[in-house]
């Protein structure tokens, strides 16, 4: 069977037999004030009586573990609310709908849901920071990419200065080394490393779960710094209908429309569309080329989801074209080299991508056994000047796990997956040069984990054993433990080893963004690290204010690792494998406090101390900063009708690529200077309209010299991949959004 054939039966079969999610108990908590009046209960705490207990997330909605056995009773309690308890015979066909009674009033209802915006938990296993639906409404526009500027676990940054891709850093290293998943499932990878989250609406998150270190087995082996698992909404609580129009100073225009249906028996659809368009030539910093490019991008998503009493099925369409014109201005003069030609960028993306997943509770409810499987077709053409880029992606993806609950609450997991994918790369630097990177790799692999759980103590050890058909075998092992020193303090530690493979030329920005020629130097082989981390997080009351304080520190070891080399000549990009000492170091201290019911405060500061050795020498990593600060303060009326979040974001000075032996007019300084950028919105809620207006960069901060040598694109010293802060000058965007909530059903008590 040749791979295309392996590709389309392995589609097949997913659409033929439906597959997987997890045997899960769903539900909304909502409470009943004096008046009668029911509202979404956010930070409420369901869990079974001995057993697992869940927060509820901003809307009230919970996801909750079956129980070892049947019947079993549910509990639920707030800060503001007397607990309620349920008693359950089997697991519920439909989402369960849960009133607890209660006198909350509006303001703290306003306060749990602030809370709820970034969330660090006590309860999970990892160190997880829990971006809510309120914190993704604060970021400036409409994709994944720009959601994390109040974040100071994931860094954003340009790859280069004529792209318009955003690109994440997560412990001092590149997002590549984190894996980027969706409903669990590896979702951002291959082709789309570098430019996937910018393809991903924000209005179609319900949750970014961002995870540091190491991943747990049953997830995968690419989790090497972290886990950003994003959570689609849910089409059996969705809004009947939301709609988001957005538009900024830069003439970028973006329009969503979420519709959801409730289809009885057949279970929930949600159809999500997403429109992008930008048309207007920018050039904050006169250097003739266009500081963002002209951009078009369709992006629609259909879910569905069915429940019933043993098993969960859903099934997500989805089909994306995405397409950037940039490069020199059009009255951009032209560089002696250019022979009357113009500098131009030219991106496409077209992916499409079927996933499905069923989970089944077996005879024994303490047993179940879950299947993931999905397929990508994605397309990518991209021409700098000169390079010219080519790629294909078709991949398919299956996962099937096996999970039995053992004696006190512990877990045993285990399972197999496959992951396939199919490359054509064609890279050509002039017309005369010609790089076949295309590749197959067939990676069966199997894992086990297990969980034990006490009192106060929670261990999961994990083994993953993966054969990749063009770089061998690679063993995992993942080992995670959480103490709980006090009700409100918890100490976890983590340690283990990840790996995956590179797609250079789409990785790095100045394989394409420049005129360096690419070298490589020996075949590439897998990228393989040790990540080990601790971190506490300790929650208090303190001058009658609440408090979270976290304290985290991770370090990253590369065995192996594909080393980018923009050192040994700023007119070549080597890449070589690593010989010698990698690793980048990280320390996070976070501090959230509550000052009052409608106001909240949130300061964090980081250090990275990322190296790599570049021909045998130490170096610094390059474009990462030492330092980074943020302080965040937002607001919310007691009425619920205002909304202000103001941010600013500080950046230490980065090391740059070595530029010496350039002619003086073409050199960079050895570090960047040190910057700050200030980001602010405010929303003014209307039923149920909201209208927001705000400001990115209201500093005015911009990297004014981008682009060595822009006047002589063709000629041998142009490089636009060197940045290191932000492109554009101050932005102001305003928006407005409608949602309509279907009918609420009779609550069950």
């Amino acid at each position: 069977m040749n791979p295309k054939q392996l590709i389309l039966s392995i589609a097949l079969s997913a659409l033929g037999t439906a597959l997987c999610a997890q045997d899960m108990l769903h539900g909304t908590v909502r409470s009943r004030a004096t008046d009668g009046h029911t509202e979404p209960l956010p930070d409420a705490r369901v869990g079974w009586v001995g057993g697992a207990a869940v927060m509820t997330d901003s809307a009230g909605h919970f996801m909750l573990a079956a129980p070892a056995g049947w019947p079993a009773t549910l509990v639920t309690s707030s800060f503001s609310t007397a607990p309620d308890s349920l008693v359950l015979k089997a697991l519920p066909a439909k989402p369960l709908a849960i009133t607890v009674e209660g006198s909350v009033q509006l303001a703290a209802a306003e306060v749990s849901e602030r809370q709820a915006s970034t969330r660090l938990s006590l309860q999970t296993l990892q160190a997880i920071e829990s971006i809510g639906s309120r914190e993704l409404k604060r970021a400036a526009c409409c994709d994944i990419s720009e959601s994390f500027e109040t974040n100071a676990t994931v860094d954003v940054n340009y790859s280069d200065a004529v792209s318009g891709t955003k690109t994440i850093r997560m412990l001092g290293l590149d997002g590549k080394y984190a894996q980027i998943s969706m409903e669990n499932i590896p979702f951002v990878r291959g082709l789309s490393a570098n430019s996937g989250l910018t393809l991903i609406p924000g209005p179609w998150i319900s949750e970014i779960n961002v995870s540091k270190g190491i991943g747990t087995a049953v997830n995968g082996p690419n989790a090497m710094t972290g886990q950003i698992d994003l959570c689609l909404l849910d089409p059996a609580t969705a809004p009947a209908l939301f709609t988001n129009f957005y538009a900024n100073s830069q003439s970028r225009t973006e329009l969503n429309v979420n519709a959801s249906q409730h289809l009885g028996k057949a279970g929930d659809n949600l159809l999500m569309v997403h429109g992008n368009l930008m048309q207007r030539q920018l050039d904050d910093n006169g250097d003739g080329f266009l500081d963002q490019p002209l951009t078009k991008r369709f992006n629609i998503m259909d879910r569905w989801m069915q429940r019933t009493g043993h098993r969960t099925t859903q099934m997500i369409l989805r089909y994306v074209t995405d397409v950037r014109n940039g490069g020199q201005a059009d009255n951009a003069p032209f560089g002696e080299s250019s022979l009357g030609r113009r500098y131009a960028v030219d991106i496409s993306n077209e992916m499409a991508d079927v996933i499905v997943k069923n989970g089944w509770i077996l005879n024994d409810p303490g047993k179940s056994i879950g299947v993931l499987t999905s397929f990508r077709n994605h397309t990518v053409s991209s021409v700098f000047g000169d390079n010219n880029y080519q790629g294909a992606q078709r991949s398919a993806y299956a996962n099937v796990v096996y999970q039995q609950l053992l004696k006190h609450n512990d877990q045993i997991k285990a399972g197999a997956s496959f992951q396939f994918d199919d490359y054509d790369e064609i890279f050509r630097p002039t017309v005369q040069e010609r790089m076949d990177l295309g590749r197959t790799e067939r990676m069966p692999g199997v894992f086990t984990e297990y969980t034990r759980t006490r009192s106060r103590f929670t261990l999961v050890a994990g083994l993953r054993a993966d054969f990749n058909s063009k770089y061998g075998e690679a063993i995992s092992p993942r080992l995670h433990l959480k103490y709980d020193i006090a009700p409100l303090t918890t100490l976890r530690f983590s340690a283990g080893s990840g790996f995956r493979s590179a797609n250079p030329i789409v990785e790095f920005a100045a394989a394409q963004a420049s005129s360096r020629q690419v070298i490589f130097e020996g075949d590439p082989g897998f990228e393989r690290s040790w990540n080990t981390g601790v971190s506490l997080l300790h929650k208090f009351k303190w001058f009658g204010k609440k408090w979270s304080l976290g304290v985290d520190a991770y370090r990253t070891d590369f065995t192996a690792q594909l080393v980018a080399d923009m050192d040994r000549d700023p007119r070549k990009l080597v890449f070589y494998m690593l010989s010698g000492p990698s690793y980048a170091n990280s320390a996070l201290v976070d501090v959230q406090v509550q000052l009052s019911k409608q106001w909240e405060l949130k300061a964090s500061y980081r250090y990275y101390d990322a190296e790599t050795s570049y021909d045998g020498v130490m170096r610094e990593r390059p474009l990462v900063p030492s330092h980074r600060g943020l302080i965040d303060l937002g607001y919310v009326a007691k009425d619920e009708k205002w909304r202000f979040d103001i941010t600013l974001n500080g950046f230490g000075t980065a090391r740059l690529p070595i530029t010496t032996s350039n002619p003086e007019e073409y050199r960079m300084p050895e570090r960047s200077p040190a910057y700050a950028t200030l980001n602010a919105q405010i929303t003014r809620v209307l039923g149920a309209w909201e209208l927001y207006l705000g400001g990115e960069n209201l500093t005015g901060t911009i990297q004014q010299r981008q682009i060595l040598s822009p006047q002589d694109p063709f000629g041998p010293y142009f490089d636009a991949s060197m940045i290191w802060g932000p492109t554009n000058m101050q932005m102001a965007y305003f928006g407005l959004r409608y949602t309509l909530k279907h009918k609420q059903p009779t609550s069950a008590k």
